[in-house]
Protein backbone atom coordinates (compact mmCIF):
# COMPACT_ATOMS: atom_id res chain seq x y z
CA UNK A 1 0.00 0.00 0.00
CA UNK A 2 1.39 3.41 -1.00
CA UNK A 3 -0.47 5.98 1.05
CA UNK A 4 1.88 8.81 1.94
CA UNK A 5 -0.39 10.36 4.53
CA UNK A 6 -3.19 9.00 6.63
CA UNK A 7 -6.73 10.04 5.92
CA UNK A 8 -6.83 11.65 9.37
CA UNK A 9 -4.16 14.10 8.24
CA UNK A 10 -6.24 15.18 5.25
CA UNK A 11 -9.42 16.65 6.60
CA UNK A 12 -12.13 17.85 4.26
CA UNK A 13 -11.26 21.44 5.17
CA UNK A 14 -7.58 20.97 4.35
CA UNK A 15 -8.47 19.19 1.11
CA UNK A 16 -10.66 22.08 0.03
CA UNK A 17 -7.89 24.59 0.67
CA UNK A 18 -4.93 22.57 -0.59
CA UNK A 19 -4.35 24.32 -3.91
CA UNK A 20 -4.78 27.80 -2.47
CA UNK A 21 -2.56 27.07 0.52
CA UNK A 22 0.21 25.27 -1.36
CA UNK A 23 0.48 27.27 -4.59
CA UNK A 24 -1.25 30.64 -4.38
CA UNK A 25 0.84 32.34 -1.73
CA UNK A 26 4.56 32.51 -2.35
CA UNK A 27 6.12 33.37 -5.67
CA UNK A 28 7.87 30.00 -5.90
CA UNK A 29 4.58 28.18 -5.36
CA UNK A 30 2.94 30.12 -8.17
CA UNK A 31 5.91 29.41 -10.44
CA UNK A 32 5.73 25.68 -9.72
CA UNK A 33 2.00 25.68 -10.31
CA UNK A 34 2.51 27.25 -13.75
CA UNK A 35 5.30 24.82 -14.58
CA UNK A 36 3.23 21.77 -13.68
CA UNK A 37 0.09 22.99 -15.43
CA UNK A 38 2.11 23.81 -18.55
CA UNK A 39 3.43 20.24 -18.47
CA UNK A 40 -0.10 18.86 -18.17
CA UNK A 41 -1.28 21.04 -21.05
CA UNK A 42 1.68 19.87 -23.15
CA UNK A 43 0.72 16.26 -22.48
CA UNK A 44 -2.92 16.84 -23.34
CA UNK A 45 -1.90 18.46 -26.60
CA UNK A 46 0.12 15.32 -27.37
CA UNK A 47 -2.70 12.83 -26.68
CA UNK A 48 -5.63 14.95 -27.92
CA UNK A 49 -9.26 15.21 -26.75
CA UNK A 50 -10.10 11.72 -27.97
CA UNK A 51 -7.88 10.15 -25.31
CA UNK A 52 -8.60 8.66 -21.88
CA UNK A 53 -6.68 10.00 -18.86
CA UNK A 54 -6.02 8.81 -15.33
CA UNK A 55 -5.00 11.53 -12.86
CA UNK A 56 -3.58 9.87 -9.72
CA UNK A 57 -3.38 11.30 -7.13
CA UNK A 58 -5.81 13.92 -8.35
CA UNK A 59 -5.94 15.93 -5.10
CA UNK A 60 -8.70 18.51 -5.13
CA UNK A 61 -8.58 18.82 -8.91
CA UNK A 62 -5.70 21.10 -9.80
CA UNK A 63 -5.44 19.63 -13.30
CA UNK A 64 -9.16 19.02 -13.82
CA UNK A 65 -9.67 22.04 -16.13
CA UNK A 66 -6.98 20.65 -18.46
CA UNK A 67 -7.86 16.97 -18.53
CA UNK A 68 -11.65 17.29 -18.32
CA UNK A 69 -11.66 17.90 -22.07
CA UNK A 70 -10.57 14.29 -22.57
CA UNK A 71 -12.92 11.61 -23.88
CA UNK A 72 -12.78 9.95 -20.47
CA UNK A 73 -11.14 11.24 -17.28
CA UNK A 74 -10.64 9.16 -14.16
CA UNK A 75 -9.84 11.17 -11.03
CA UNK A 76 -8.26 8.90 -8.43
CA UNK A 77 -6.93 9.59 -4.95
CA UNK A 78 -6.25 7.65 -1.77
CA UNK A 79 -8.05 10.32 0.26
CA UNK A 80 -11.86 10.38 0.04
CA UNK A 81 -11.72 13.97 1.31
CA UNK A 82 -9.63 15.03 -1.69
CA UNK A 83 -12.11 13.33 -4.00
CA UNK A 84 -15.03 15.05 -2.28
CA UNK A 85 -13.31 18.43 -2.48
CA UNK A 86 -12.63 17.89 -6.18
CA UNK A 87 -16.22 16.92 -6.90
CA UNK A 88 -17.47 19.93 -4.96
CA UNK A 89 -15.36 22.19 -7.17
CA UNK A 90 -16.10 20.66 -10.55
CA UNK A 91 -19.14 18.43 -10.22
CA UNK A 92 -19.34 15.14 -12.08
CA UNK A 93 -19.54 15.61 -15.83
CA UNK A 94 -20.58 12.58 -17.85
CA UNK A 95 -17.04 11.78 -18.98
CA UNK A 96 -15.53 11.99 -15.48
CA UNK A 97 -15.24 9.17 -12.94
CA UNK A 98 -14.05 9.50 -9.34
CA UNK A 99 -12.44 6.51 -7.63
CA UNK A 100 -10.65 5.99 -4.34
CA UNK A 101 -7.43 4.15 -5.10
CA UNK A 102 -3.95 3.36 -3.91
CA UNK A 103 -1.37 3.65 -6.69
CA UNK A 104 0.00 0.20 -5.88
CA UNK A 105 -3.37 -1.37 -6.69
CA UNK A 106 -5.41 0.71 -9.14
CA UNK A 107 -8.92 -0.75 -9.67
CA UNK A 108 -8.81 -0.34 -13.44
CA UNK A 109 -8.32 -2.85 -16.24
CA UNK A 110 -5.11 -3.29 -18.23
CA UNK A 111 -4.37 -0.76 -20.97
CA UNK A 112 -7.52 1.25 -20.32
CA UNK A 113 -6.12 4.81 -20.54
CA UNK A 114 -3.86 6.66 -22.96
CA UNK A 115 -2.13 8.64 -20.21
CA UNK A 116 -1.41 7.96 -16.55
CA UNK A 117 -0.58 11.29 -14.92
CA UNK A 118 1.04 11.16 -11.47
CA UNK A 119 1.99 14.50 -9.98
CA UNK A 120 3.63 15.09 -6.56
CA UNK A 121 3.67 11.55 -5.25
CA UNK A 122 7.01 9.94 -6.13
CA UNK A 123 9.00 12.21 -3.82
CA UNK A 124 7.07 10.66 -0.93
CA UNK A 125 8.24 7.15 -1.86
CA UNK A 126 11.05 6.01 0.40
CA UNK A 127 12.69 3.26 -1.65
CA UNK A 128 12.95 1.60 -5.05
CA UNK A 129 10.62 -1.22 -4.08
CA UNK A 130 7.79 1.26 -3.64
CA UNK A 131 8.72 3.24 -6.75
CA UNK A 132 8.92 0.12 -8.88
CA UNK A 133 5.56 -1.12 -7.62
CA UNK A 134 3.93 2.18 -8.59
CA UNK A 135 5.65 2.25 -11.98
CA UNK A 136 4.52 -1.29 -12.79
CA UNK A 137 0.94 -0.48 -11.89
CA UNK A 138 0.92 2.72 -13.94
CA UNK A 139 2.42 0.79 -16.85
CA UNK A 140 -0.24 -1.89 -16.56
CA UNK A 141 -3.11 0.58 -16.68
CA UNK A 142 -1.66 2.69 -19.50
CA UNK A 143 -1.69 1.71 -23.14
CA UNK A 144 0.62 4.54 -24.20
CA UNK A 145 2.04 7.16 -21.80
CA UNK A 146 3.04 7.53 -18.15
CA UNK A 147 3.95 11.00 -16.85
CA UNK A 148 5.15 11.73 -13.34
CA UNK A 149 6.99 14.21 -11.17
CA UNK A 150 9.91 13.50 -8.85
CA UNK A 151 12.52 15.34 -6.81
CA UNK A 152 15.72 15.44 -8.85
CA UNK A 153 18.79 14.78 -6.73
CA UNK A 154 21.11 16.61 -9.14
CA UNK A 155 19.82 20.05 -8.27
CA UNK A 156 21.17 22.98 -6.26
CA UNK A 157 18.39 22.91 -3.68
CA UNK A 158 19.30 19.35 -2.69
CA UNK A 159 23.05 19.90 -2.35
CA UNK A 160 22.53 23.22 -0.60
CA UNK A 161 20.64 21.47 2.20
CA UNK A 162 23.14 18.63 2.41
CA UNK A 163 26.09 21.01 2.64
CA UNK A 164 24.33 22.93 5.41
CA UNK A 165 23.71 19.72 7.31
CA UNK A 166 19.94 19.89 6.87
CA UNK A 167 17.84 16.86 6.03
CA UNK A 168 16.09 17.38 2.68
CA UNK A 169 12.32 17.11 2.82
CA UNK A 170 11.13 14.39 0.51
CA UNK A 171 12.97 11.56 -1.17
CA UNK A 172 15.30 12.46 -4.02
CA UNK A 173 16.53 10.34 -6.93
CA UNK A 174 18.44 11.12 -10.12
CA UNK A 175 16.82 11.16 -13.53
CA UNK A 176 19.15 8.36 -14.61
CA UNK A 177 18.00 6.19 -11.73
CA UNK A 178 14.35 6.90 -12.51
CA UNK A 179 14.92 5.98 -16.16
CA UNK A 180 16.37 2.63 -15.09
CA UNK A 181 13.40 1.87 -12.84
CA UNK A 182 10.98 2.88 -15.58
CA UNK A 183 12.76 0.69 -18.11
CA UNK A 184 12.45 -2.30 -15.78
CA UNK A 185 8.71 -1.57 -15.55
CA UNK A 186 8.34 -1.57 -19.35
CA UNK A 187 8.62 2.13 -20.10
CA UNK A 188 10.80 4.10 -22.49
CA UNK A 189 11.96 7.61 -21.57
CA UNK A 190 10.79 10.41 -23.88
CA UNK A 191 11.48 13.77 -22.23
CA UNK A 192 11.68 15.72 -18.99
CA UNK A 193 11.08 19.28 -17.90
CA UNK A 194 12.47 21.73 -16.90
CA UNK A 195 15.46 20.87 -19.08
CA UNK A 196 17.85 23.66 -18.13
CA UNK A 197 16.92 24.50 -14.55
CA UNK A 198 19.66 23.36 -12.15
CA UNK A 199 18.07 24.95 -9.08
CA UNK A 200 14.52 23.65 -8.67
CA UNK A 201 14.25 20.04 -7.48
CA UNK A 202 10.76 19.48 -8.89
CA UNK A 203 11.15 17.68 -12.20
CA UNK A 204 8.61 16.03 -14.52
CA UNK A 205 9.22 13.18 -16.93
CA UNK A 206 7.25 11.53 -19.71
CA UNK A 207 7.59 7.84 -20.57
CA UNK A 208 6.07 5.69 -23.29
CA UNK A 209 4.97 2.10 -22.88
CA UNK A 210 7.23 -0.28 -24.76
Amino acid sequence: MINTVTDAEITLESARGYEQRRFAGKRRGRRLDRLEKDFAAHLFQRIGPGACVLDIPCGNGRFFPIFSNAKQLTMADYSPHMLQACQERFGKPEQVTYIQADISSIPLSDRCVDLCFCMRLFHHMKNDEVRSSALRELTRVSKKYVALSFYNKNRFRYYKKVIRGKKPRGNYITLTHLKNLAQQAGLRYIEHTPKFNWIEQQCMALFEKV
